[in-house]
C-alpha cells in the first residue's frame, strides 16, 4: 500500500530509538571518510528510557573514545557528538536531522539517505540506519 509522505509522531520516534537501543551495535568498525574509520563499541544507554535518547560509544583510529547521542527534539532527530557521557562533556559536533515518512509508509532521514520500516525491520535494516547517521556526525566532525 502507498501512502503519502507525511511526518512523523513520537510513538514512530520513540519505535525508532528503541530500535537503535535494542541494536546494542558493537563493536563494530565503520568507514566514515575515505581512509578513515570509527568503531561502534556498544548502547552506553541500555537501561535508560528511549525518551532520554540513546547513546553510543565510538572510538576512532587515533584512540579517542566519543559518545554519539541521538535523541529526539519534538521536530527533528538531535544528534551530537561529545568526548565523553557527563554533563560537563565538549560537544564535538551537532547535526539535526528531519524525519518524515515516505510513500511506503517507512521512516525515512532524506539527508542521511536512510529508511526504515518500523514493524518489520531486522536488525540489519537498523544497522544500516545507525551508520547513516554515524557517517552523518563524522562528516560534519571533519
Amino acid at each position: 500500500m502507498i501512502r503519502p509522505t507525511g511526518s512523523v509522531n513520537s510513538e514512530q520516534v520513540r519505535l525508532l530509538l528503541q530500535r537503535f537501543r535494542d541494536l546494542n551495535l558493537g563493536p563494530c568498525g565503520i568507514d566514515v571518510a575515505q581512509g578513515s574509520r570509527v568503531v561502534i563499541e556498544g548502547c552506553l544507554s541500555l537501561d535508560h528510557p528511549v525518551e532520554l535518547g540513546v547513546r553510543y560509544g565510538v572510538r576512532d583510529e587515533a584512540g579517542r573514545g566519543r559518545v554519539l547521542n541521538i535523541a529526539w527534539d519534538q521536530t527533528q532527530l538531535d544528534i551530537s557528538l561529545s568526548d565523553d557521557d557527563t554533563p560537563q562533556a565538549r560537544l564535538v559536533e551537532h547535526l539535526d536531522v528531519d524525519l518524515e515518512t515516505d510513500d511506503h509508509g517507512r521512516l525515512a532521514a532524506p539527508e542521511l539517505g536512510a529508511r526504515l520500516n518500523l514493524e518489520s525491520s531486522d536488525a540489519r535494516d537498523v544497522e544500516h540506519f545507525l551508520r547513516r547517521i554515524v557517517r552523518a556526525v563524522y562528516s560534519q566532525a571533519g
